[in-house]
């Protein structure tokens, strides 16, 4: 039992080494939906700062799945190094390279492959739940 209690007590603090490390060297975002606004970050790997590159930028988003908006920003992000396979939660940022779609989740969402982590939005992903048409964002760092 005295192993296990310290296996678990070595997951917990990886874990949140890990989520503190994707979070160091972050850069803020603001996410302007109409006369809205979310804001969020974009992490330190290849894919955010290839994402970064593009930015300001204004992207007509639509839902997919009742789970998440998404907007095509074609082959433009680098994806080199990324894992090949993620697990996003709600408030997300990511990128699915097959059809070049920047995707805002506002509901948790199981591994896909060929989706990569870009970032979170740490405020008003309720707005994106929200809507229930087609409508238009522009990101820009803050």
């Amino acid at each position: 039992m005295k192993k296990l209690s310290i296996i678990f007590c070595a997951m917990l603090f990886f874990v949140n080494y890990a989520g503190a490390e994707e979070m160091k060297g972050s850069t803020e975002i603001e996410i302007i939906i109409g006369n809205e606004k979310a804001e969020g970050i974009v992490y330190d790997n290849n894919a955010g700062k290839s994402f970064l590159e593009l930015l300001p930028l204004t992207i007509k988003m639509t839902d997919y799945n009742n789970t998440e908006k998404i907007g095509k920003v074609g082959n433009k992000i680098n994806t080199k190094g990324e894992p090949q396979a993620y697990d996003p939660d709600k408030s997300d940022i990511a990128y699915y390279q097959p059809f070049g779609n920047l995707c805002f989740f506002y509901r948790d969402f199981g591994l896909s492959y060929s989706l990569y982590s870009v970032g979170k939005v740490t405020k008003g992903i309720e707005i994106f739940a929200g809507k229930n048409s087609d409508f238009e964002i522009t990101v820009k760092r803050k």
